[in-house]
């Protein structure tokens, strides 16, 4: 258990120098510049969270790495029951191990998980012994239809990853399109976590619902979803509290 104390004290003193930075990188004006020391910091707390099981959060540990979880989203769950057994799902911004779960009501879930760490993460699984029950590819989400390909699943995905993005508008884009005509990307994200957040280390955007549209916005720039995707899906959305905390649902559905 020693590793993952260096690698946290290693982390807090770069932070407290700035690692050349003047530690600038932690709260960032713009999504690119630092970005890269807080994919580091990024990997390095999914690296501790694997070494401690879960830590606090054991049993959602427990849970990701059961080959026969249920899923539990509220909101895909009722996106599945309109649809055939064996959907095809893909979770955009995974992490190490996906949260969705492999099966919906005793059936199979074909499940995807991509995320832009993927490689990092597959180096701490296998220090720790690890294998989950899906694989999470090293596939960003600006690059979901180049390297997946374009209609291609039932449902996408996100859950509290795309306000990490460079540009989530466009990976919002690349969702709706790997999605076949009449799936339905699922979004569900904090509201406004750029701002809750301080916009230090990843968290650089912030979803919301302004007069009924979706929008994703941060300081110099905000972009409506809605009327974006206006001519090729219906997006639905709304706001509900969950753990104390508000969160934006939107449920987008390709035409």
């Amino acid at each position: 258990m020693q590793e993952p104390f260096v690698r946290r004290l290693v982390r807090a003193v770069r932070a407290r120098v700035g690692g050349g930075h003047n530690g600038s990188w932690r709260v960032r004006t713009d999504p690119v510049r630092g970005r890269g020391h807080a994919l580091d910091e990024e990997s390095g707390y999914w690296s501790d969270w694997l070494a401690g099981r879960g830590g606090k959060w054991a049993d959602e540990f427990t849970r990701r790495f059961d080959p026969e979880a249920e899923v539990d989203d509220p909101e895909l769950r009722t996106v599945l029951a309109t649809l055939p057994p064996g959907a095809r799902v893909l979770d955009v911004g995974a992490g190490p191990a996906s949260t969705v779960g492999t099966r919906f009501e005793g059936e199979p879930v074909h499940l995807v998980a991509v995320d832009p760490l993927a490689e990092e993460y597959d180096r701490s699984l296998a220090r720790e012994g690890l294998v989950p029950p899906v694989r999470t590819q090293p596939v960003a989400g600006e690059e979901l239809t180049a390297r997946l390909g374009a209609d291609r699943f039932d449902v996408a995905y996100s859950r509290n990853a795309l306000d990490h993005a460079v540009d989530p508008a466009v990976v919002v884009d690349e969702m709706v399109d790997v999605v076949r005509p009449g799936g339905i990307v699922v979004l569900d994200h904090v509201q406004n976590e750029g701002e809750r957040n301080g916009y230090e280390q990843l968290h650089q955007w912030n979803f919301d619902v302004a007069d009924g549209h979706l929008v994703v916005w941060r300081n110099d720039r905000r972009v409506d979803l809605t009327e974006r995707l206006r001519d090729r899906a219906d997006v639905a959305c709304r706001l509900e509290t969950r753990g104390g905390l508000p969160v934006v649902l939107a449920r987008i559905t390709r035409r």
